[in-house]
């Protein structure tokens, strides 16, 4: 259990201001799983289990059983139940904050897990001092192993065949090359892709009313919703079931906005969808701008061809020169001006 401001650690503490950034604080806040965090007596530190679905006691006032004085939730402290860790007891951490201590493998592979079976506690876990660039991190490996993975195997195919002429060392350095180049281009293009998508999301939001958190948390949020797109690890065929990831995000961002910005569904599908529709919109309207300025080249090219072969226009005063006609001859006082051609074939021999 950990301060929503400054992730300082409020266990064994009763509700208050926050020793470290004095933000205040409720076990109301947060979410604990059921019988796994234990409240303590403020009189004779008798312990209390939560059992309600947020892992809390009920009733939230009574009278101690061992020390019949009354107690209230607000003034007991909260520890984690025996043998339970204390990140364990929280319904409500984000794994990837806790990675300093789970380490980082295992906090990557339980914030994937959460983004793809558990959504909506991407934007309720996700900590108010979030770091965009921690984020950045984990989005581009996520990107980084589905693109490897799905992209390796094509890369080595195509280096086999070309392989004739070329020694061990240097195929290796022209796949590693190669490689290198596909995995950095679609890794950091697919973070621009994500951090525009969030960013129009967020202003949708905020053309619908008010949110909750400010830009950097939605991006953040949106970030940290790629986690389906390890499903593109399959080698060969990542390419083929990308589209897979890109509407399991779509749907994962949806159920992380409402719990972020407690938002409706309907205002937060408008604003994960929207900018997707225009995108397709933009993508069909200029394909079809494409193949109308091509036919329309087309037709006014054979259109020229036709004319060309028309008559043409001539003026009426104007004459054209046209060549005389061998057999048009003039006669001119008994005299033909006709001009004499040349012969054809070869002269005839003088007689």
């Amino acid at each position: 259990m950990r301060c929503r401001g400054c992730e300082y650690e409020l266990w064994n503490m009763k509700p208050g201001g926050c020793p470290e950034c004095g933000r205040q604080w409720r076990f109301e806040d947060f979410r604990f799983r059921p019988f796994s965090a234990q409240f303590l007596c403020p009189h004779c530190d008798h312990t209390y289990g939560g059992t309600d679905p947020q892992g809390l006691p009920i009733p939230r006032a009574f009278i101690c059983a061992a020390c019949k004085q009354p107690i209230d939730l607000d003034q007991m402290r909260a520890l984690p139940a025996p043998q339970t860790d204390g990140s364990r007891a929280m319904d409500d951490v984000h794994p990837w904050s806790e990675r300093s201590r789970l380490g980082y493998w295992r906090s990557f592979w339980q914030t994937v897990g959460q983004s793809m079976s558990q959504p909506s506690q991407v934007g309720r876990t996700l900590p108010e001092r979030t770091n965009l660039k921690s984020a950045l991190f984990f989005s581009l490996l996520c990107s980084t192993i589905g693109i490897v993975f799905s992209t390796s195997p094509l890369l080595l195919l195509i280096g086999v065949g070309s392989l004739r002429g070329m020694s061990g060392i240097e195929y290796v350095l022209i796949f590693v090359a190669q490689l290198i180049g596909v995995v950095l281009g679609s890794a950091i293009l697919g973070q621009i892709l994500f951090l525009l998508w969030g960013s129009c999301s967020h202003a949708i939001l905020r053309m619908g009313g008010d949110v909750r958190r400010p830009l950097l948390d939605t991006l953040s949020a949106t970030l940290f919703c790629t986690g389906p797109f390890i499903i593109s690890a399959v080698p060969c065929c990542g390419f083929y079931i990308l589209w897979v990831s890109f509407i399991w995000m779509a749907v994962a961002m949806i159920y992380a906005f409402v719990t972020l910005h407690n938002v409706s569904g309907f205002r937060a599908s408008v604003a994960v969808l929207l900018p997707i529709l225009a995108v397709l919109v933009a993508a069909a309207l200029t394909i079809g701008g494409a193949i109308l300025m091509s036919n329309n080249s087309t037709w006014s090219s054979s259109g020229f061809k036709w004319n060309t072969t028309s008559t043409p226009n001539v003026s009426p005063n104007v004459l054209p020169n046209i060549p005389p006609s061998p057999s048009a001859v003039e006669q001119v006082d008994g005299e033909s001006n006709a001009q004499v051609l040349p012969p054809l074939g070869p002269e005839a021999p003088e007689k």
